[in-house]
């Protein structure tokens, strides 16, 4: 049951994560920031969610993504190596200024969370 929950989230995922990128592909006066750090937060879940399925951890959804991190460090020390400080802004969403280098950065944090879980 948790690979199927597993692979159908981490498909999820991967949906985000392209809008995301794909968001960037319009013109700069026609790309809505938001909407490419909020597919690629959500990536960075899915992700995660997707990972920790995979491994036999059940996921409820309240975990926030500081949990989610430290319940994959635990798998795998490779997340050490992922600092997600920056989109942990994010659920303060007033704080954080989103614009092109916010939606880029965000992109790249989802990227890095996706080679750690093993999609390349």
């Amino acid at each position: 049951m948790n690979e199927i929950k597993s692979k159908t989230t981490l498909t999820e995922a991967e949906e985000m994560f392209n809008n995301a990128q794909e968001e960037l592909c319009r013109p700069e006066e026609d790309v809505v920031h938001y909407n490419a750090c909020k597919n690629a937060y959500k990536a960075i879940e899915k992700y995660m969610t997707g990972f920790l399925l995979n491994h036999g951890i059940g996921i409820q959804n309240s975990h926030s993504i500081q949990d989610l991190l430290i319940q994959c460090r635990k798998i795998d020390s490779k997340f050490n190596d992922l600092n997600l400080d920056y989109v942990m802004d994010a659920e303060n969403v007033d704080k954080l200024m989103i614009n092109l280098s916010t939606a880029k950065e965000f992109i790249n944090l989802a990227g890095k969370t996706r080679k750690l879980v093993g999609i390349q």
